[in-house]
């Protein structure tokens, strides 16, 4: 085996010699399979095993280590030129930019010590290609970086990992939303640009009456962070971060809401059957629908209608704030 082999982070179906499948626990593909989020749990026995096994080598993705140690743990790192020994913990990353030399040594712990850890794994090429998109000329190198607290990149790969489980029409606009935050942290922190990482310093107020005309005409359609974007005259990559600034809620949790008032709207005003109505507000499953309807309000929808044809000025279980929650 050369003495710098080159390591694919991204393969779903690595040699056995160098991970086992029962390591993995889950891989969330984002971005048509450019970008994955791999979380793995081990005994620190059998990692280190399978670490002497890797010698150092050149990642062929951009590669994001997230650690999640319930206690501080000896590593010995190469990376780039420069060795380091490292006592990492909950809430520490390093990254490892493709092509860079890198090798990595667990501590002699106790060795049936549970391990849990995620990678973020960009291929090569994309965030260049997603810095160039929105302004950010080359020059891009990616720095090298030794394991270290960020734990805003934590919150949004354990959100990510999440996201697979909400059951929303309105989900990939949480998922796009959160990558796009998770690639400009990424950006500022591990790259080195010609120009500076910015963009629109607010949304002017007719960009965010273009962004609220456009969900409110398309709640029946499948709603993403481009079409809104677009509609705003803005790229997605800044428009997530603007939307909120402006509007004191994300994109998710503004078309949640738009879809639900627009829901009890229909409720009161009509006898429309309940599937009929969760289709008009973008629901194509009715129990999603109801379950969305029932955390947002309080009670489910038929328990709405009720509530209101008994002549209540207000539902009896309407605890409803804004619905921003996933």
């Amino acid at each position: 085996m050369p003495p710098e082999m080159t390591f694919d982070y991204g393969s779903e179906t690595p040699a056995p010699l160098y991970t086992s499948p029962s390591y993995l626990l889950s891989c969330i593909r984002l971005r048509s399979g450019r970008v994955k989020l791999f979380n793995f749990r081990a005994r620190l026995f059998d990692l280190s095993q399978r670490a002497e096994a890797i010698p150092q080598h050149r990642p062929k993705q951009h590669v994001v280590c997230l650690h999640h140690f319930d206690r501080p743990m000896k590593l010995y790192r190469h990376l780039d030129g420069r060795n380091r020994r490292e006592s990492s913990a909950k809430g520490d990353v390093a990254f490892l930019p493709a092509d860079a030399p890198t090798m990595l040594r667990l501590g002699k712990d106790d060795p049936n010590q549970i391990l849990s850890y995620s990678y973020l794994v960009f291929e090569a090429d994309y965030l260049a290609e997603l810095a160039l998109s929105n302004g950010i000329g080359r020059p891009l190198d990616f720095v090298p970086a030794f394991a270290t607290p960020n734990p805003v990149l934590h919150e949004i790969a354990a959100a990510l990992t999440s996201a697979p489980g909400i059951k929303d029409p309105a989900a990939n606009l949480f998922v796009e939303s959160l990558f796009n935050a998770a690639a400009a942290r990424i950006l500022q922190n591990y790259a080195e640009v010609r120009y500076p990482l910015s963009g629109p310093a607010r949304l002017t107020d007719y960009q965010v009456r273009a962004a609220i005309d456009y969900i409110q005409d398309h709640l029946q359609d499948s709603l993403n962070l481009a079409s809104i974007s677009r509609a705003a005259g803005l790229s997605e990559f800044h428009f997530a971060r603007l939307f909120k600034a402006a509007t004191g809620v994300t994109p998710f949790q503004f078309v949640t809401h738009v879809r639900m008032a627009r829901a009890k709207e229909l409720l009161r005003k009509t006898r429309l059957p309940i599937s009929e109505i969760a289709e008009r507000v973008g629901y194509q499953k009715p129990g999603h629908f109801s379950d969305r309807f029932r955390a947002v309000s309080g009670c489910g929808p038929d328990a709405y209608r009720k509530s209101v044809a008994r002549g209540a000025s207000r539902c009896d279980c309407d605890h409803s704030s804004s619905g921003i929650r996933p």
